[in-house]
C-alpha cells in the first residue's frame, strides 16, 4: 500500500492535542521514527499502516493527521456554556472529537450540495415556536410518518428506530450514530454526558445519536433532535430536559415528541387504564413505553407534567433505566466487536451522505483516501462493503 505524506507541524499539533509523550510512543513497534518525524524540516513519507497506528495511539482522527494545515480547535458553541447546577462542565475529549468529526462531514456535504446547485432544506426552521407544541407535533408526524396508531403497530423498537432514521434521512437530515469515537473501541461515548446532538445548517442539517442508548431511548432522542432541526436551533441533548434558559424549549420539544405519537387525551386514558389494572406508576410508564417504542422515563415525565404521578416515579424510572443501560453496554460492546464489520460501518453513517461521497468519488471530485475518511473506513475493501450494505451497488 502506498505511503502517505505527513507534515511535522500537523504531527506536533496531534501530539500536543493528545497530551502524549512522544518518547514513550516511539517505543511502540513501528513508531520508532516518531521523534525524527516531529523534528523534520520537510514533509515525511509514512506507510498507511503506521499512520493508522499513530492515529489510534494519539486518539486523533486519521484524516486530521494527513492534513497539510494544522487543524484549529474552535470554541464549540454546543458545549461552551454547559453547566450542572451552577458549575461549569468541561466536555470530554471524546465528545469534542465526535463533534469535530461531524462538523467536518457537515461542512464537506454543504459545499458539495452548494456545488450541485441544490436549494436549502425547507425543513430547517420551518416551525416558529416550540411553545406551540401542537404545530411541532404535527410537523413530526408529517416529516417522520408518525401519523396514526398503525405507524407503531407490529415490529420491535429496533425496527421502529431504523424506520424513523430512514424517513429523517429521506427528508434531507443526515443521521449519524456511534457508540465510540470513530472506529476506536477504547473510546466509548459516555451516555451520562450526552445522548445526541444536532448541528444546524440550512443545506445539511446533521443529527448524531449516542449508540450506547437503548433503541427506545434513541427513538426519543432522534425525534427530539429532529425537533431542533424544525426549529432551526442546534443543541447537545443530555436527556435531563435542558439547562438554564433552554429548559422551557427542551420540555416543550419533549412534550411535542410524546404528543406526536400519543395525543394528550389518549395518554391520560391509557395511564388510568394501567393504574386500574393494578400497575404501579413506574410499571404503567414502562407498559405504555413498550407499546409506543418510547422511553419509560419520557412517559413518566409526561405523566408528571399532567399531575398524574410524582417525582418518586421519575426517580424509580431513572434507577431502572440506569441499571438496564449498564447491562446493555456489556452486550452491545461484545456484539460490535464480534459482529459484521460492514453492517456496523453502514449503521454509523447516513445513507444520503454515503451516496453524496460515492458520487463525488465517481466524478473525480474526491480522492479515495479522503472519501474513505469521510465515511469512516480505512480501505477499499471496507468501502466496498459499506456501499454494498447501503445498496448503492
Amino acid at each position: 500500500m502506498a505511503n502517505l505524506t505527513l507534515y511535522p507541524a500537523t504531527l506536533q499539533w496531534a501530539v500536543e492535542e493528545s497530551d502524549a509523550d512522544p518518547v514513550a510512543l516511539s517505543r511502540r513497534r513501528g513508531l520508532g521514527q516518531l521523534p525524527d518525524w516531529l523534528e523534520s524540516k520537510e514533509p515525511v513519507s509514512v506507510s498507511f499502516n503506521k499512520v493508522e497506528q499513530l492515529s489510534r495511539a494519539l486518539h486523533v482522527p486519521f484524516g486530521a493527521l494527513v492534513r497539510s494545515v494544522v487543524p484549529q480547535r474552535r470554541l464549540e458553541p454546543l458545549v461552551q456554556y454547559r453547566t450542572v447546577g451552577n458549575t461549569s462542565v468541561q466536555p470530554s475529549k471524546n465528545l469534542q472529537d465526535t463533534i469535530d468529526q461531524m462538523r467536518f462531514r457537515q461542512e464537506w456535504a454543504r459545499d458539495e450540495l452548494l456545488e450541485s446547485g441544490l436549494d436549502a432544506n425547507p425543513l430547517v426552521g420551518s416551525v416558529q415556536d416550540a411553545e406551540h407544541n401542537d404545530a411541532l407535533a404535527d410537523a413530526f408526524r408529517s416529516t417522520l410518518g408518525l401519523d396514526g396508531r398503525s405507524a407503531w403497530e407490529g415490529g420491535n423498537s429496533s425496527d421502529r428506530f431504523r424506520q424513523i432514521k430512514e424517513r429523517a434521512s429521506n427528508a434531507g437530515i443526515m443521521i449519524m450514530l456511534n457508540s465510540q469515537v470513530g472506529s476506536v473501541s477504547s473510546r466509548k461515548l459516555d451516555l451520562q454526558e450526552f445522548r445526541g446532538f444536532v448541528l444546524i445548517d440550512d443545506m445539511a442539517p446533521l443529527v448524531f445519536i449516542n449508540r450506547n442508548d437503548s433503541f427506545d431511548g434513541m427513538i426519543f432522542t432522534l425525534i427530539h433532535e429532529v425537533g431542533h432541526v424544525l426549529l432551526g436551533t442546534q443543541e447537545l441533548f443530555d436527556g435531563i430536559g435542558g439547562q438554564g434558559d433552554r429548559k422551557a424549549m427542551e420540555r416543550a420539544i419533549n412534550r411535542a415528541v410524546v404528543k406526536a405519537v400519543i395525543d394528550d387525551d389518549r395518554f391520560r386514558r391509557l395511564w388510568q387504564e394501567k393504574l386500574d389494572e393494578g400497575q404501579e406508576p413506574a410499571d404503567a410508564a414502562e407498559s405504555i413505553a413498550d407499546d409506543f417504542h418510547l422511553s419509560a422515563l419520557a412517559m413518566g415525565i409526561q405523566a408528571r407534567q399532567f399531575g398524574l404521578t410524582g417525582e418518586d416515579t421519575l426517580e424509580e424510572l431513572q434507577t431502572r433505566m440506569n441499571r438496564h443501560l449498564q447491562d446493555k453496554a456489556v452486550h452491545h460492546q461484545d456484539r460490535e466487536s464480534h459482529g459484521n464489520g460492514n453492517r456496523t460501518n453502514a449503521s454509523r453513517v447516513d445513507t444520503g451522505f454515503v451516496r453524496l461521497v460515492n458520487a463525488a468519488m465517481d466524478g473525480g471530485r474526491l480522492a479515495p483516501t479522503e472519501g474513505f475518511d469521510l465515511v469512516g473506513v480505512r480501505s477499499p475493501q471496507s468501502y466496498q462493503g459499506l456501499i454494498r450494505e447501503k445498496k448503492l451497488i
